[in-house]
């Protein structure tokens, strides 16, 4: 079952710190390490890992960074034959600063990220997929995977972050009609309602008239409404190494379940457990195996 995945690709410089610096300071790191990142490329990858085809489609500048960033996820196993390659445009790289707690916060460069346009979205592009996931805040590149994915026939998930609900609530709804899956996190619910409550994600979703809503809650675990059903699951606990990419983790496992037809607990259940696993570990794309996540439910008396 091959997946596509379309957004951002990026190569991650990560700084550990206890604190941030103010004006003119300077603060020591702890550690640094790097990697690959970008929601997109992420997600591409954890779904490779939980046994899924994987495409990633996006686009890259022709430098050193660009091609480390493409190596990582060719020997992922993901299918990177789409990705464009922006000549006049470095790749883009994020710097993470991330607490000794594992929150973090990002800096981000997006670059050769913003010359992926619609017209590089192509049916040929996607054939064979049965799901596309569109982690990107882009607008005008969300509609026109849409459009193709009522060619090709595949489901669609959105997680757009930040950049898309800061849009407002209008133009959220402008894009989510009809999708199977929508993700967001407890802040982004917050921008578009004023509130993260269950009552609240049933309410936005309905509004949104997406299949399915899904906000992520952090260490409360994620909710999800899919127009008969409201429910929440519990998060594990775990001490958490870095969050980076525990989102992406989380989407990954969750739609890798939604394809198998397991129902939204087994979802949030699956989802939660991958989202575990990923913070105790550093890097946006620590995501684990399937088999990791099973003999992890099964060592707390789950069965999936």
């Amino acid at each position: 079952m091959l997946v596509a995945s379309v957004g951002n690709l990026n190569f991650d410089v990560y700084l550990k710190v206890g604190e941030l610096p103010g004006v003119d300071e300077n603060v020591e790191a702890f550690d640094l390490y790097t990697g690959g990142g970008g929601s997109a490329a992420n997600f591409a990858v954890a779904v490779a890992r939980l046994g899924l085809g994987a495409r990633f489609i996006g686009a890259v500048g022709e430098d050193p960074l660009g091609e480390m960033a493409l190596r990582e996820l060719r020997e992922e196993g993901v299918d990177i034959s789409h990705v464009k390659r922006v000549p006049s445009a470095r790749s883009g790289v994020v710097v993470v600063l991330v607490h000794l707690d594992g929150s973090k916060r990002m800096l981000s460069y997006r670059g050769a990220n913003l010359g992926l346009s619609p017209s590089d979205l192509t049916v040929e592009k996607f054939a064979g997929v049965r799901h596309i996931h569109l982690a990107t805040g882009r607008v005008e590149i969300i509609a026109r995977a849409r459009e193709i994915a009522r060619e090709v026939g595949a489901t669609v998930s959105i997680d757009g972050g930040t950049a898309l609900a800061k849009k407002g609530l209008d133009v959220v709804k402008s894009v989510a009609e009809g999708v199977d899956v929508i993700f967001m996190n407890r802040a982004e619910a917050r921008l578009l309602t004023g509130s993260s409550d269950k009552s609240a994600v049933k309410k936005l979703a309905e509004e949104l008239k997406a299949r399915e809503l899904v906000v992520t809650l952090g260490p409360e675990g994620a909710v999800a409404y899919d127009g008969a059903r409201l429910l929440q699951v519990d998060a594990f606990r775990v001490d958490a190494v870095d969050t980076t990419g525990a989102g992406d983790a989380f989407a990954a496992a969750y739609i890798a379940m939604f394809l198998q037809g397991r129902d939204i607990y087994e979802r949030l259940l699956f989802a939660n457990a991958a989202a575990a696993i990923k913070v105790t570990r550093p890097g946006a794309r620590s995501s684990p195996r399937r088999w990791e996540v099973v003999a992890f439910l099964e060592s707390l008396g789950y069965k999936i």
